[in-house]
């Protein structure tokens, strides 16, 4: 891949979300929460969240856009809309297969996602994650492309953005595109940063 030109975002449906959530496991297999959550094995963190992302993307009011490099989608930005960013007790039940095939990490997955779940925003916004590049093409502005095309989106609809991230060049890359970090905390060990972003008002209003 030369270049962006021929990269293409669209909102992903059906069983490009399977492909999306194997991408996003991929991606942030070795993101230091994953590794303190998880445990030191690769391959089971992989299988972890696979399945956790096969679940999550498919949650109601949760929708994921993909960038595609012909017929191979390279990125994935998923968010959840205003009154979905935690689920529900039925869509609890839809995820408890991770927790169970997480182990003897599943109480620190517990722990990891009740500490985020504090910090969500009582203003109603978009809850942007999992963004996540391939990582053989990580670094080649493949993600800014994502962001730059979903806070235009914000934009356009005036929405409050929120996310939490647990690698310090993510909120360097978030700041770019406007998000500010409102909050740090050490989440099972590991500092987590929790960000917003106000809408920018659109050119000509």
């Amino acid at each position: 891949m030369a270049g962006l030109e021929h990269i293409q975002i669209r909102s992903l449906v059906g069983e490009e979300l399977e492909v999306a959530a194997l991408l996003a496991a991929r991606a942030m297999r070795d993101n230091p929460l994953q590794i303190v959550a998880i445990g030191q094995d690769s391959e089971r963190r992989m299988r972890v969240l696979h399945r956790g992302f096969s679940q999550l993307l498919r949650l109601d009011g949760r929708p994921t856009v993909g960038a595609w490099d012909g017929d191979r989608l390279v990125g994935v930005a998923a968010t959840a809309d205003p009154g979905h960013c935690q689920p529900s007790t039925r869509e609890r039940l839809r995820l408890a297969p991770t927790f169970l095939m997480a182990g003897r990490a599943a109480p620190r997955l517990g722990r990891w996602m009740s500490a985020w779940a504090k910090f969500d925003p009582a203003r109603p916004h978009s809850h942007l994650g999992p963004v996540a590049v391939d990582p053989d093409l990580q670094g080649r502005g493949i993600g800014s492309m994502l962001l730059t095309d979903y806070c235009q989106r914000l934009d356009q609809t005036r929405m409050l953005s929120y996310l939490e991230t647990d690698k310090p060049e993510n909120v360097r890359l978030y700041e770019r595109f406007g998000y500010e970090v409102t909050a740090e905390a050490k989440v099972i060990s590991v500092t987590s940063w929790f960000m917003t972003r106000d809408p920018t008002p659109v050119t000509g209003e």
